[in-house]
């Protein structure tokens, strides 16, 4: 309870500090505030329930952090990012695993690229987020965010290398150790745009716990295509050994489509994926989605969407997580559940 008084203070004491102590130590405290209202309904055609709720982080999650960075002269750079997620409907801590529960970690760049460690966003993740046409990868209307798609959000213990960004060019690599319960963990991207065209790959593998489990790897490769104002995506994934039990049938193929589209100061964005686990009948889950963005400001915008997950007979996905998916907490969640909801809101940074 002492160190997360002590955090709230200094991040109180950094955004109170006059203009030019902040200017000369290169402090920048920023944030989101993300919320918006639901309206979501789960069930089987015989047991059917719905619920209304306000939730935090539909286009973003809900964050307060801090940023600094220090010209080294010669082309290097220190750089440094905290983070504390928060749930903006309620005002607690979106985890209680840790205040500085989202990004956290330092490092060095220059014109070699950057190397940084901390508890940081996997590769594999930025990859997808890259290529995703929903409202965001970890927010409303994702199938990477329902469960129906596979994915590996931030890894404790990791240094990433990430190459100098260079004519459209990029790639990173990270490697986690394993510490305490834990089990190593390895991602790395790759990703090339020319033109109208985009394309990449990431993968991800985590080391088995102990004799008793096996190594999960994740596998995806992803294109997109602009065309005028619309951009259209598509990725190939395969997940293997996803709860990582031995001896379990739980590899898996899954599918993304979408596309985005700008329509005045906004833009409209689908996404649909699906995710089949291999050689189980029956075991195909499907979620959809259709949202809006309207930009007040550079810093503000207003959105809205809707989207559905249909289960298949014995799967049942939903997400306890304060970021959304159809399945809400509290609504059912059984085998051949079909979940669907709608929702508006508003995200402000600063």
């Amino acid at each position: 309870m002492n160190r997360t008084l002590a955090s709230i203070a200094f991040i109180v004491a950094a955004g109170l500090a006059p203009a030019p102590a902040l200017a000369q130590s290169g402090v920048t405290l920023y944030g989101v505030a993300d919320v918006f209202i639901e309206r979501g309904q789960a069930g089987t055609q015989a047991s059917r329930l719905s619920r209304t709720r306000v939730e935090s982080g539909g286009l973003n999650g809900s964050r307060l952090g801090l940023r600094d960075t220090e010209d080294l002269g010669s082309g290097l750079k220190a750089t440094m990012v905290i983070e504390h997620g928060l749930l903006l409907d309620s005002g607690v801590p979106a985890s209680t695993a840790g205040f500085w529960n989202r990004q956290a970690f330092a490092g060095l760049s220059g014109p070699w690229g950057s190397l940084t460690a901390g508890r940081q966003y996997s590769p594999l993740l930025v990859h997808q987020d890259t290529f995703d046409t929903a409202l965001s990868t970890t927010g409303y209307g994702s199938p990477y965010n329902s469960g129906v798609m596979r994915t590996v959000s931030r890894v404790n213990n990791s240094v990433v290398y990430s190459l100098p960004a260079d004519a459209g060019f990029s790639a990173s690599l990270m490697a986690a150790a394993g510490e305490g319960s834990a089990g190593s963990t390895w991602s790395a991207s790759l990703r090339r745009a020319e033109g109208a065209w985009a394309v990449g790959m990431a993968g991800v593998l985590v080391k088995r716990l102990d004799g008793t489990t096996e190594d999960k790897r994740i596998w995806n490769l992803a294109a997109s295509y602009r065309l005028g104002d619309a951009m259209f995506a598509a990725a190939l994934q395969r997940t293997r050994n996803d709860r990582q039990a031995a001896n379990t049938e739980d590899d898996r193929n899954e599918l993304f489509l979408g596309a985005s589209c700008a329509v005045g100061t906004g833009e409209l964005r689908a996404a649909y994926g699906q995710g089949t686990v291999r050689h189980v009948a029956g075991s195909t889950a499907r979620h959809a989605s259709l949202g809006y963005v309207h930009h007040l400001s550079k810093r503000t915008a207003l959105y809205t969407a809707v989207q559905q997950i249909d289960n298949p007979d014995n799967l049942a996905y939903r997400s306890e997580g304060f970021s959304f998916d159809a399945i809400a907490p509290g609504l059912p969640a059984g085998a051949g559940v079909t979940a669907r909801a709608v929702a508006a809101g508003v995200r402000h940074r600063f």
